[in-house]
């Protein structure tokens, strides 16, 4: 998956750099450079467990899980699997509240 991310790097698209043999991707946030390590699909649910689960994470939604993984890394569907991964999360989902709608 991370194949068009190498490609881009190659090319100096996209904001794809290659820097000791490691792909990054730099991104602005609030008006300065962060560079996030690209992450290959055998090591995103451990990032996505350490993110959320672990003493660090707390069980944060969505939101925060995903802010607190892109300080540091990115994947393309990033997004997504953030979402797939607290919605999956059994103990948020006897934890939650109940949604009622009128």
């Amino acid at each position: 998956m991370l194949a068009l991310c190498w490609v881009q790097a190659q090319a100096g698209k996209g904001g794809f750099v290659i820097h000791k043999d490691m792909l990054y991707y730099i991104v602005q946030v609030d008006g300065q450079s962060v560079c996030q390590l690209c992450v290959p699909q055998g090591r995103r649910t451990q990032i996505l467990r350490l993110a959320h689960e672990s003493v660090f994470g707390g069980h944060l939604g969505e939101c925060k899980t995903r802010e607190r993984i892109k300080l540091s890394f990115y994947w393309p569907g990033l997004r997504k699997s953030v979402l797939m991964h607290v919605q999956s999360c059994c103990d948020c989902q006897l934890r939650s509240r109940p949604v009622t709608t009128d």
